[in-house]
């Protein structure tokens, strides 16, 4: 009976190994926009599933379908299509995110993303000449590039890339020998966000690297494997954020917050950081308008800005004509007549008296003169 026992117990086990060979493990459900940093979901069909995917092109595409992107049977949203898409497109995927996806964001420097991202752009720097791994001897490391090189050279030097700056609470696994980051991750609400630092991977990792390095940290971020970081990114919320709703005339105006974009008008905009900002709306064939909005959390400020055409005022100065023919204008005067004046009132009549006064006194002066000169002779 005891060895009946154990070849039921043996071939219990050997069924049970059977079954778990032969049934498909859970399906991680994943999304593409653009390019995957060289994962290859094709040599993954037993755990990867694609269930949308867009080629990434310059577009509203994105916009159009974020709810593919963003529903919650989705696992993996890898990010590597143009960055044409509206800001109020990129709130939505980092909230999606934030609920518990994991992000592969690859070869963009994706202004939009900013707040999620782990690492964050600190201008352009000459291009590194190979990659290496940061810290070979943690666990960590150890998991995600298991038989693989610890050293990735350039194949194919560029003349130079965005330098970035890692942030804290993330983990930085593959760095340039300069020193910044080149592949990091870090918690993001209840998810991941994974970052490749704008530039191709593929000029320092081959196809089957660049694969395996995706496959192997998506896998255990999702399974909860990796140590999950001490620093977690504050997600915006009603009560520190405010909204902002901006119209314009004429509409279709582009909303430039603080310089950045953030779609055509109408349009409502939430998740804006209490403060000053200033507003621009441009628009072609259009003077720019320009302004500065106060945003208070929890509420939402109106913005309004006209737009004049670039025709309605000319910039041309008037021209002068070269000969100028004058126009005389005669213009009627009717003579006041004059008033009577008295006779001592007249000036005229006053000096003739004060002449003959002036006379007259002359003549006696003369007379008299005479007169005594003769009584003296």
């Amino acid at each position: 009976m005891v060895g009946l026992n154990n070849t039921k117990k043996s071939f219990i086990l050997i069924l049970f190994a059977a079954l778990l060979f032969v049934l498909p493990s859970a399906a991680i459900n994943t999304t593409i926009y653009g390019d995957t940093a060289g994962f290859n979901p094709d040599l993954h069909k037993d755990t990867f599933t694609i269930v949308y995917s867009l080629p990434g092109s310059p577009g509203t595409d994105l916009d159009t379908n974020v709810t593919k992107y963003t529903d919650p049977s989705v696992d993996v949203i890898f990010m590597g299509g143009e960055d044409t898409f509206s800001h109020a497109t990129a709130s939505t995927l980092e909230k999606a995110v934030a609920s518990g996806k994991i992000f592969v964001v690859t070869d963009k420097n994706y202004e939009k993303f900013d707040d999620s991202l782990p690492a964050t752009s600190k201008g352009s720097v000459q291009d590194g000449q190979y990659l290496f791994v940061t810290s070979p001897n943690t666990t960590l490391s150890k998991t995600i590039f298991r038989g693989l090189r610890t050293n990735f050279t350039n194949t194919d030097p560029l003349s130079g890339r965005s330098h970035t700056e890692a942030k804290d609470g993330s983990v930085t696994l593959l760095s340039y020998d300069k020193g910044d980051p080149a592949l990091l991750y870090w918690q993001y609400g209840n998810g991941y966000v994974i970052e490749w630092a704008p530039v191709s991977n593929s000029i320092y990792l081959n196809s089957t690297e660049a694969d395996l390095v995706n496959q192997r940290l998506i896998t255990f971020l999702l399974n909860e494997k990796l140590p999950k970081t001490t620093v977690t990114t504050p997600l915006p919320t009603q009560s520190n954020v405010g909204s902002v709703s901006v119209y314009s005339s004429p509409l279709g105006a582009s909303v430039l917050i603080d310089g950045r974009y953030y779609g055509t008008t109408p349009a409502n905009l939430t998740d804006i950081q209490p403060g000053n900002h200033i507003i621009r709306l441009t628009l072609s064939g259009y003077y720019d308008y320009e302004g500065t909005i106060y945003v208070l959390a929890g509420q939402t400020t109106y913005a309004f800005g006209t737009l004049p055409p670039l025709n309605q005022f000319s910039t041309s100065p008037t021209p002068v004509p070269t000969s100028v023919t004058p126009i005389i204008v005669t213009v009627p005067v009717t003579a006041e007549p004059t008033p009577k004046q008295g006779a001592f009132e007249n000036p005229g009549v006053i000096a003739a008296i004060i002449g003959v006064i002036t006379a007259t006194i002359g003549a006696i002066a003369t007379i008299f003169s005479h007169i005594s000169k003769a009584k003296k002779e």
